[in-house]
């Protein structure tokens, strides 16, 4: 069975700004209006890219807007432990966190994907436990394939990240707080890399 290769695409190619291209995940039912309200953070977002840019997609994906980039690889979640050992300088994720099948996982994929120095760009459901939220979230899911019930910026502290950056988007229509959209930055976090697994007795890396 022939695997198919994740697209890669060079900047500036003539085909690649009005394709989507990658993606294994897709809002259902109704989704698509939440999709079309958060296409000018997404687009936002990926102005900001830089170097080397890894695109997981996402049900909140739409378009491409990148413009001060190296490269461009757009890949779906499910292909990223192929990638193991290929940090990106910018990895960006719209809505893949809050519909992968465990966020936990996803996150720890991640963390080897952004470069010591690089940025995960995000714009995400962000929930959390209350138990309202968690009898709606199965309605989330049937229609739109996302998850409205996790938390998205504590997992990506527990998996070794640190959010820099974050903007809450109020959606209007709806009671208050029903849908939290999140908009952020995240890097790995200094305090928490990994260190040398032995120094000499100078302290210098041998």
């Amino acid at each position: 069975m022939a695997v198919r290769r994740p697209l890669v695409a060079l900047r500036g190619e003539p085909d690649w700004a009005d394709a989507d291209p990658g993606s294994n995940m897709r809002l259902a039912g109704d989704g698509g209006a939440l999709r079309d309200v958060l296409r000018p953070e997404v687009l936002a977002m990926q102005h900001r890219a830089t170097g080397r840019v890894l695109d997981i997609r996402g049900p909140l994906a739409g378009g491409f807007a990148y413009e001060a980039i190296r490269e461009l690889v757009v890949a779906p979640p499910r292909s990223l432990g192929e990638r193991a050992g290929e940090p990106f300088d910018t990895v960006c994720s719209f809505g893949a966190m809050a519909a992968a099948p465990c966020l936990e996982t996803l996150v720890a994929t991640l963390r080897p994907l952004v470069a010591p120095a690089g940025r995960l760009l995000f714009v995400e459901l962000d929930g959390d436990a209350r138990g309202w939220r968690r009898r709606l979230d199965g309605v989330a899911r049937r229609r739109w394939g996302l998850s409205m019930a996790r938390d998205v910026t504590g997992a990506l502290w527990a998996g070794g990240f640190e959010v820099i950056s974050l903007d809450r988007i109020p959606l209007r229509g709806g009671p208050p707080g029903l849908l939290r959209v999140v908009v952020g930055i995240a890097r790995l976090d200094p305090h928490r890399l990994e260190e040398p697994a032995e120094l000499n007795v100078t302290g210098v890396v041998p």
